[in-house]
């Protein structure tokens, strides 16, 4: 017919015509449907999925253990089941104050993800949420809309009950937050660290190290936040690196008698002065210098530099820049001559003969060999000091002013706060420097100063610098502790493996650890001093446990009721008699400490609950914190464990350690720098941040997609691309739930009952499976991850699905091909369940909602929570993976090569518009109708080669078997069902569809 004679209606009859063919069967077809949605939906996610997924789970899981623990007699057995069945994370708690970051939901949902994966791997899993409550940071946050008047006179008692509220209102605010990030836990039975209960247990785990002899009370160089008023551990400090200070090297005159030995002993004559020239970055503590120390092992030298001798160590001459011709060596000497001289402290004009002493501390390479030593402000000072019985002086208050009183009565008068005469000056001033140097001038001891930028510790709550000074604390002796500590911590694994060197080298450091705080907010130390003189403390292992069993039975703030002067009560019988002389001390136990008994929790579960008498050990097998926990929570839990038990076993068998977040630009999120990002801005969005609304799958998948043992990147970017992996994956599963509805009866067939290419594609599930659960063991979530979008994007959607389509959508429903690809289905959705359900529980509880139910009554076990299924394995030869890649998938590779030529001759652009010959003399493991599948063609014809076909390449499939691939463009027309050319005539179904649709209509 001539188309250019066609009247437009008879055009349009036309189009209509083959319109209709190519629809009316549209609904003949098997397409997938499913009421799963397209996106989540985040108030059915809180109201349903989650406490299904999270809190119910939990619950059954934990009772199940309850029933079958209960069922075993001998504690042999009992310790056995726990060792192999139950599973604890112990959280690291977070502290009750302000909104959480992003930072709290990294820490908790990588947490969650270990605690998940050990549930479908058959484990019971005991997760027992914490709050750290006591402090400094919720003290002043607490009195922050106080004025300073009201702050000075409030009362410990008032403090707490504000601190109390405060803490009480954080954690319920966080608790919250935290809910919505699906942890698979118990939010209603936390463990609090101002609870009864836990304080008694922290009390009693001090009571055990004062016990052992580790508890003392030492008047000792402490760091001091003098913002935040109060001694610092070493935990507490962070250092800055470019911190400036006015250093000054400052000469001290020996005194006469000193004088003249030295020189008979160097054999020298001398009018002139000799003064010993030091070098100090703190000239504020040159008040109370108490010795001079040298080192007897190094080179001295006296250099004459105008009218006066300096004593120096021969290798720092260099480093004093003196110019050429300036100055002259008079005499080079060995530091042992040095030994029983005195000097003068010229600065406080007190007259007093001060000695130089030997010390192992000094070091040649910075100052001048000669070190000024002030034992109330220093730690090797100190250690100087008690060996030769100097005095452990220090001037400064808590403000960190020197208190005037202190003072030498010769300095108080330039020493005096300018703006307030009864107060002195603030030690750390630029200000108090400059007098102070000055006046070091004036008396011809200043030699020279200069600007001096290096490391010095902050208080890391208020970022200000800490000063050093002598105060009377009480202290753990790490001394022997320490060695038990590193002794347990070589049993232990560490995720990343550095986290070993870092914990290792923090404990090396420490000798002692300050444990006592001046704060009201927190655990009293149980000690009694008396009144009439401070010093004397009153404290045994008799008053302890009385003081215990009574703040057990009147509650921790009777401690601080300055009213409560009954202190009977507080003091066992034999001190009656003198109790009106005492009062209770008001240190209280320092935060790390708090946190760091934690590790009781672990005990009181299996003493309380499981009511064993014999502990297991390690208490735990993993805990996971930020990498700052190093100097913190890892280091006190260990060290208070150690102490208190006196054994060589780290509560904890593993230590993962994870990164902080960070902005796209690289930069730490931080409030100040206003670069953080919340997460229920990651969870709904925040369109005033550019970032798209994740859900709370996101927020996780974000969080697992990272490398979080290093700082992570967040921001939209990361945060797009993100959502578009979440993506798909949910059509992934809309596809196969899709694709799993249309069923005669929901039989799963027999791994040996299914096609080649559906026994290949469970192989590489079973790949798939035994990859992500090693990456499970090693935490590796990220590769988790990585594995299944490849395989996903590979073996999924570029393959299976498209080879599979055609036998679901247009196949009978009974058919066998159809229910042998519903088979495969059903197990891919099962294993992307188990690999998916640690990360995304939310996602795979919804995807479970809507399995058709069917599959549930065929698998009578799958009908429990996706949560707690155990993962799938399927039992398929591994000769039929390297068989089907040598076979199908070569040909299949060959036919691509061929059908992109005949596509540019030829014109078509569908691969079921061709047709495939197979020639070949040998049997091949697969039928035409299976290959023809594979190949997506329209049909495919095995023939014999009895003739040559040189034209086309030849295939090896192995085991000598070659096949020659001839592809043709299908001489049939297009089926208007199933699109196939295998139609006889236009517009006309083929004969599969033909049967299917005659059936359908019956």
């Amino acid at each position: 017919m001539n188309s250019a004679r066609l009247l437009p209606r008879q055009i349009r009859s036309i189009i209509n015509k083959r319109y209709f063919a190519k629809h009316a069967f549209q609904k003949t077809l098997n397409l997938p449907k499913t009421k799963f949605p397209n996106r989540s939906n985040l108030d059915t996610s809180l109201r349903e999925l989650i406490p299904k997924s999270s809190q119910v789970v939990y619950k059954e899981q934990l009772d199940d253990f309850f029933e079958d623990f209960s069922k075993l007699s001998t504690i042999d057995c009992k310790l056995k089941f726990i060792n192999e069945k139950l599973f604890i994370l112990h959280d690291g708690p977070p502290y009750a104050n302000g909104d959480l970051h992003l930072g709290h939901a990294l820490n908790k949902v990588l947490k969650d993800i270990i605690n998940r994966y050990q549930l479908s791997q058959g484990k019971y899993i005991f997760y027992k949420p914490g709050w750290d409550c006591h402090g400094l940071p919720i003290e002043i946050k607490a009195l922050k809309d106080l004025s300073a008047q009201q702050i000075e006179s409030i009362s410990p008692l008032k403090i707490r009950s504000l601190a109390s509220k405060h803490a009480q209102k954080a954690i319920k605010k966080q608790k919250e937050t935290f809910k919505q990030f699906a942890i698979l836990t118990d939010w209603e039975t936390p463990y609090i660290t101002m609870d009864k209960h836990y304080e008694i247990d922290q009390l009693n785990i001090f009571k055990e190290m004062f016990d052992r002899g580790l508890i003392k009370r030492q008047n000792k160089p402490v760091y001091w936040g003098t913002e935040t008023r109060t001694a610092l551990a070493e935990g507490e400090l962070e250092y800055n690196e470019n911190h400036k200070s006015i250093a000054a090297y400052v000469k001290f005159p020996l005194e006469k008698e000193s004088d003249r030995d030295l020189c008979r002993k160097l054999g020298i004559t001398n009018n002139l002065p000799i003064y010993c020239l030091i070098w100090t970055s703190t000239p504020w503590t040159l008040f109370s210098n108490r010795a001079i120390c040298f080192n007897q092992d190094f080179s001295y030298s006296i250099l004459r530099i105008s009218d006066e001798l300096i004593v120096v160590e021969t290798d720092s001459i260099d480093e004093l820049n003196l110019p050429m011709g300036s100055y002259k060596i008079i005499k080079q000497f060995q530091g042992t001559h040095l030994h029983g001289l005195y000097y003068q402290n010229r600065l406080t004009n007190d007259n007093v003969r001060r000695p130089l002493l030997n010390g192992t501390h000094v070091t040649s390479g910075t100052g001048t060999g000669l070190v000024h030593t002030a034992p109330g402000h220093g730690q090797d000072d100190y250690l100087i000091g008690m060996q030769n019985n100097l005095e452990i002086y220090s001037p400064v208050d808590h403000e960190g002013r020197y208190q005037l009183n202190e003072l030498p009565e010769s300095v108080r008068c330039f020493m005096r706060d300018e703006k307030d005469a009864s107060m002195g000056k603030q030690v750390l001033d630029i200000e108090t420097a400059n007098v102070i140097l000055q006046k070091l001038s004036d008396l011809n001891l200043l030699y020279k100063f200069h600007e001096y930028t290096h490391s010095y510790p902050y208080d890391w709550r208020s970022k200000k610098p800490v000063i050093i000074r002598a105060t009377p604390q009480w202290f753990t002796d790490l001394h022997d502790v320490k060695n038990l500590a590193l002794e347990g911590i070589e049993r232990v694994k560490f995720h990343p493996e550095r986290g070993y060197t870092r914990l290792s080298s923090f404990i090396k450091s420490r000798n002692e650890w300050c444990i006592s705080r001046q704060r009201s907010w927190g655990i009293p130390i149980p000690s009694f001093f008396k009144k009439s003189e401070p010093d004397a403390i009153l404290m045994n292992s008799e008053t302890l446990a009385h003081a215990i069993k009574t703040i057990e039975k009147k509650g921790i703030n009777a401690w601080f009721n300055n009213e409560d002067d009954d202190m009977k009560e507080w003091l066992p019988e034999k001190y009656h008699e003198v109790a009106h002389e005492y009062s209770r001390s008001l240190d209280t136990m320092d935060v790390w400490f708090d946190s760091g008994s934690s590790w009781s929790v672990i005990k009181d579960f299996y003493e309380k609950q499981l009511k064993l008498t014999k502990l297991p050990y390690p208490l735990y097998q993993v805990c996971l914190e930020g990498s700052d926990q190093h100097r913190g929570w890892f280091q006190s839990s260990l060290l208070t464990k150690t102490a208190s038990s006196n054994v060589s076993v780290a509560p904890y068998e593993e230590v993962i350690t994870h990164g902080f977040t960070l902005d796209e630009n690289g930069l730490k999120m931080s409030k100040s720098v206003g670069n953080t990002i919340s997460p229920e801005a990651i969870i709904q969005g925040d369109e005033c941040l550019g970032l798209p609304p994740l859900g709370v799958d996101g927020l996780r998948y974000l969080i697992a997609q990272s490398n979080f043992t290093n700082d992570i990147v967040v921001g939209p970017t990361v945060m797009k691309h993100v959502g578009e992996a979440l993506k798909k994956i949910r059509l992934t599963f809309r596809y196969l739930l899709g694709n799993l509805q249309n069923s005669t009866n929901f039989n799963l067939l027999p791994a040996d009952e299914l096609r080649r290419v559906d026994q290949y594609t469970l192989y590489k599930v079973n790949e798939l499976l035994d990859t992500t659960r090693t990456h499970y063991e090693n935490y590796n979530f990220s590769k988790v991850l990585v594995a299944l979008q490849y395989h996903l994007n590979n073996d999924l959607s570029a393959f299976y699905f498209d080879v599979s389509k055609d036998t679901l959508y247009s196949d009978q429903i009974s058919s066998l091909k159809r229910e042998q690809v519903q088979t495969t289905l059903f197990h891919i959705l099962n294993a992307y369940r188990a690999i998916l359900a640690p990360i995304l529980p939310v996602m795979v509880q919804e995807v479970w909602k809507y399995v058709p139910k069917g599959w549930f009554q065929a698998q009578e076990q799958m009908s429990i929570s996706p949560m707690r299924e155990k993962w799938p394995h399927f039992e398929i030869n591994p000769e039929t993976n390297s068989s089907f890649e040598e076979s199908e998938l070569r040909i299949a590779k060959q036919f691509q090569k061929e059908f992109r030529s005949l596509s540019l001759e030829e014109g078509i652009t569908k691969t079921a518009q061709s047709h495939v010959t197979v020639f070949t003399n040998h049997s091949l493991p697969f039928s035409s109708s299976e290959l023809c599948d594979i190949l997506q063609a329209s049909a495919v014809e095995i023939s014999p080669a009895d003739i040559d076909h040189n034209d086309l390449p030849i295939i090896g499939l192995g085991s000598g078997t070659n096949v020659q691939i001839l592809v043709e463009r299908s001489k049939r027309h297009n089926c208007p069902r199933c699109w196939k050319s295998n139609s006889t005539e236009e517009d006309t179904l083929c004969d599969r569809c033909e049967e299917v649709v005659n059936k359908k209509t019956s």
